[in-house]
């Protein structure tokens, strides 16, 4: 009897191993296929050719449960947050913390050990931090004295962690690879709001918010979205002329912060490709500079398995 226990057992045992085995083999093949989807609307999108627009290039069905999905974006759709510090950009940042609820003095702070970061130099702003405060406090190799390599590296400056906790989508506002201003062809109505607020002096952070806001986003939908107020159709339009977005966001032209934050067509996009394979999804991220241009630069790459 227990010969037949223990059979029993062993093939138990077998039996799980291999389903076991079957479905990392599943999931091995699945995530191959995803990949291979993936790159395949990357590569499509990458043609200088292929416009935003062109949906059924970038959004295919290949086979039943295979599938990708393509966007082409503006990167400079967000701030350049080195290109910021290293103009010393303080309102900027001082506002932006304000509108997120850090209080005057720590935005102020802030700004100073952001700016203390990227510089090279050790000469400590007002309220900022340099080597010898941090080896005080028992911490080695900070500030790193360069511009940020990621956007993720601000988690890295003391007192960030009062806007990622109290903002979890900062990383929608800023990146690192933009030419610099503010492309108004690409941003969100969020994004231009703030560059709203933080270009008018006279602007209050939390009253003129919901006004600018809705500035933006009648922009976005009614000037950028064509007359159907749909993105990515036909009829969106990519403004050439700077002076058409200043008058219909009520900017003033002859403002040298508003010269300063926005401006149009920058060269570099973001592609962002998802494949799905039946209940697997995986998305890949390339950032490309000068794209419809004879030199195309890759400037990042990033692959995520997203499941469903």
């Amino acid at each position: 009897m227990w010969l037949i226990s223990m059979l029993s057992l062993l093939i138990y045992s077998t039996i799980r191993v291999i389903s076991h085995d079957m479905d990392i083999t599943i999931s091995q093949k699945k995530a191959f296929r995803a990949r291979q989807l993936a790159e395949m609307g990357l590569n499509i999108a990458c043609n200088p050719s292929v416009k935003d627009t062109d949906v059924a290039l970038l959004n295919q069905t290949l086979a039943e449960g295979e599938s990708f999905s393509v966007t082409i974006r503006g990167e400079g759709g967000r701030f350049n947050v080195n290109q910021l510090l290293r103009a010393g950009d303080r309102t900027f940042f001082e506002r932006t913390f304000e509108l997120w609820g850090i209080e005057k003095d720590a935005a102020s702070a802030l700004t100073d050990t952001l700016i203390d970061w990227v510089d090279s130099d050790e000469q400590t702003q007002l309220h900022g931090m340099e080597r010898e405060d941090y080896e005080a406090l028992g911490y080695t190799g900070y500030p790193f004295d360069r511009p940020f390599y990621s956007i993720d590296e601000m988690l890295l400056v003391p007192g960030f962690d009062q806007v990622s906790s109290q903002v979890p989508d900062w990383r929608d506002f800023f990146t690192i690879y933009s030419g610099g201003k503010l492309d108004l062809n690409a941003a969100e109505p969020k994004v231009i709001a703030l560059g709203i607020i933080t270009s008018q002096a006279s602007a209050d952070p939390a009253s003129d918010w919901e006004p600018a806001l809705k500035d933006a986003t009648d922009f976005v939908h009614d000037v950028r979205w064509g007359p159907d107020g749909i993105e990515f159709t036909e009829d969106d339009v990519k403004l050439q002329d700077l002076q058409q977005a200043y008058d219909a966001l009520n900017l003033d032209a002859s403002d040298p912060d508003v010269q300063a934050h926005f401006g149009l067509n920058d060269a570099t996009v973001h592609i962002e490709s998802v494949a799905t394979v039946n209940d697997y999804r995986k998305r890949v991220v390339l950032i490309v500079r000068n794209r419809n241009q004879g030199a195309p630069q890759i400037l990042a790459r990033e692959e995520v398995p997203l499941f469903q």
